[in-house]
């Protein structure tokens, strides 16, 4: 098997570079504007070729790292402040979430293999559910199919409750690729016993348990039904 390059854009302090690293998936490449958080990776990810603004990255240099789009992955934690509860939710328009369009930009021109996504469970609620359906329809629009879960870190082996939703898409799939790729077993570090959520809201539940599919060429889901009309 040729060995898998990743790009990772709104890379933070490396995340994804780390797990995908672990798990023998070369970063090439990384994205992130923070200074701070550029320091961290940097030293953590000397291999790597650094940009910071995404807004001003081009497929060409992407490419230029030695990023393989055939056997490639491009990750993005996009921003999550106007898809958030706590803010003031203005959605995919916002000038932070709206940053999404970037890795559109850039999914649509390089075409790799695999797109991982991850936003806060806000996404599914952000404008009575239309954001996350653009997501979704973006994606499948550039040729993917895709499915999404929220999963939470407790019962990953972290002290922590931090749900988030991830989003696969798997250039030229049906969605049975990114359905394998989201049955994870929780509790896989002893935590059997799940906690109860804090209070009841849509963004809490949506998407908990099997993943959620939508196929690259008719955009529904497992059960045929046209997701978030």
């Amino acid at each position: 098997m040729e060995q898998l390059t990743a790009i990772s854009l709104f890379a933070g302090i490396g995340g994804f570079d780390l797990a995908m690293n672990r798990a023998g998936i070369k970063t090439v490449a990384t994205v992130e504007i923070d200074r701070s958080a550029q320091g961290v990776l940097k030293k953590q990810f000397p291999e790597c070729t650094h940009f910071d603004d995404v807004r001003n990255v081009t497929p060409n240099e992407l490419l230029a790292t030695g990023f393989d789009p055939r056997n490639g992955i491009i990750t993005g934690g996009f921003p999550c402040q106007d898809l958030s509860i706590a803010g003031r939710r203005e959605g995919l328009v916002g000038s932070r979430s709206g940053l999404f369009w970037e890795i559109i930009r850039l999914v649509e021109s390089l075409k790799p293999k695999f797109v991982v996504l991850e936003n806060v469970p806000g996404l599914l609620s952000s404008n009575n559910g239309r954001d996350m359906a653009t997501v979704i329809r973006s994606l499948v629009q550039c040729g993917y199919g895709v499915g999404y879960r929220v999963l939470d870190s407790q019962y990953f082996g972290v002290a922590q409750r931090r749900r988030r939703v991830f989003i696969v898409g798997c250039f030229g799939d049906n969605g049975t690729t990114p359905s394998k790729i989201l049955a994870i077993t929780e509790s896989l570090f002893g935590n059997t016993k799940q906690g109860k959520p804090k209070g009841k809201d849509a963004s809490t539940d949506v998407g908990k348990g099997s993943p959620v599919l939508l196929t690259m060429r008719e955009g529904k889901t497992g059960g045929g039904q046209r997701p978030f009309d």
